[in-house]
C-alpha cells in the first residue's frame, strides 16, 4: 500500500470562492477544511504505518520463531551427531581393542606352535640320536654275536676235533682187539 502524499501548506491554482482578501489569505473555513484534510491525511499515514508495524512485527514475531525453531533443530541435530560420534567412537574402540585382543590370541597362539613346532624338532633330533645309538649299538651287538658265534664255532671245531680224535683214538683200541679177531663192530 502507497503512503498518500503529504500536503503542502498553500495550495495553488485555486481561485478564491467569494470574495477574499487579495493578498491570498485564507478564511476559517477553508483553514478547517484544510487542517481537516490534513489530519485525515496524518491519521491514513498513521494507520498506514501502524499497519506497516504490525506487518513488520508480525514478521519480525515469524522470523523469531523459525530462528527459534531452526536453533532448536540445530541443537537437537547437534546432540544427534554429537551421539552418533560418541557411538561410533565407542564402536571403534570396542573393535579396536577386539582386534587387538585377536591379534594378541593369535600372536601368542603362533609363539604356542612355533614353540611346540621347536620341541618336536628337538624330540625328533633326539629320537635320531637315540636311534643311531641303538642302531649303532646294535651293529656292535651284532658284530660282537658275529665274533663270538665264530669263535664259538670255531671253538667247537676244536672241541668236535678233540673229541673225534679222542673218539677215534679210543675207538681204534677197540678196533684192534676186535681186529685181533677181525671182527667189526
Amino acid at each position: 500500500m502507497a503512503a498518500p502524499k503529504k500536503k503542502g501548506g498553500k495550495v495553488e491554482g485555486k481561485g478564491k470562492k467569494g470574495g477574499g482578501d487579495a493578498d491570498g489569505e485564507l478564511s476559517p473555513q477553508e483553514l478547517l477544511r484544510r487542517a481537516a484534510f490534513r489530519i485525515e491525511s496524518l491519521e491514513r499515514q498513521l494507520a498506514w504505518r501502524e499497519e506497516k508495524m504490525a506487518a513488520a512485527l508480525n514478521s519480525q514475531k515469524e522470523l523469531k520463531e523459525r530462528v527459534t525453531l531452526y536453533h532448536e533443530d540445530f541443537e537437537r541435530e547437534k546432540a544427534s551427531i554429537f551421539d552418533i560420534a560418541s557411538d561410533m567412537t565407542r564402536q571403534y574402540k570396542g573393535m579396536q581393542e577386539d582386534l587387538l585382543a585377536r591379534i594378541n590370541q593369535l600372536e601368542k597362539g603362533v609363539q604356542e606352535q612355533k614353540d611346540a613346532l621347536e620341541l618336536s624338532r628337538m624330540q625328533l633330533e633326539e629320537e635320531r640320536r637315540n636311534q643311531a645309538q641303538d642302531l649303532a649299538q646294535k651293529d656292535a651287538d651284532m658284530a660282537d654275536m658275529r665274533q663270538k658265534m665264530e669263535d664259538m664255532a670255531l671253538e667247537f671245531g676244536d672241541m668236535l676235533k678233540e673229541t673225534l680224535d679222542k673218539m677215534g683214538a679210543q675207538v681204534k683200541p677197540c678196533f684192534v682187539v676186535l681186529a685181533g679177531r677181525c671182527v667189526s663192530l
